[in-house]
């Protein structure tokens, strides 16, 4: 969120804001002054939603489970760091999941998880606590994928792609590999 005055007109501009607390980010702070004007991204407004790891574990789960693959096209910040951190704990806590990779494919997800090491100060408290023993985004269960040409396609997986539009990279390439079998949940 920024203010900006123009002209004596206190105008309040956000991008997409929870005021409930995610997996690494803080819940955004209400702000202490009273602005003329808001501009507001509201994709999901006061939509109340279950618990979205909820959903999100128990989807892929039941789709490995079955002996599917996983393909998750993602933006390279923002919910991608999330689900990777969800998909983390998950499979730490689960070790029958231990022998079914988790690949995230994306060069510049990579470079933004340097962004957030760099700001850990600015994650939630869970996250600030975990980084004095350990880098939360340092993953145990995750690996990076640089190429369709790295990517062993044997048996169950988890892969998070980029772009999420599905429009061209490695999750337009995975999407179209995967489509041709009954057991993937894209």
């Amino acid at each position: 969120m920024f203010m900006a005055d123009i002209a004596g007109v206190r105008v309040l501009c956000t991008g997409d804001y929870s005021r409930e607390e995610d997996c690494h980010l803080c819940a955004a702070e209400i702000p202490q002054f009273s602005p003329d004007i808001c501009i507001i991204e509201s994709t999901y407004g006061v939509q109340l939603h279950q618990p979205r790891n909820v959903r999100f574990t128990d989807v892929i789960h039941s789709t490995i489970s079955q002996g599917g693959c996983v393909l998750i096209p993602a933006f390279a910040l923002g919910r991608t760091q999330e689900l990777l951190l969800i998909l983390d704990e998950y499979w730490s806590n689960h070790p029958e999941l231990h022998n079914i990779p988790i690949y995230y494919a994306s060069p510049l997800a990579k470079r933004c998880m340097a962004v957030y090491q760099t700001y850990i100060n600015s994650m939630n408290e869970r996250i600030r606590n975990q980084f004095e023993n350990s880098n939360p985004f340092d993953f145990k269960h995750i690996s990076p994928l640089k190429s369709i040409e790295n990517f062993n396609d044997v048996g169950p997986s988890v892969v998070m792609a980029s772009p999420s539009g599905l429009q061209s990279g490695l999750s337009r390439q995975l999407f179209e590999i995967w489509n041709v079998g009954k057991n993937h949940h894209q």
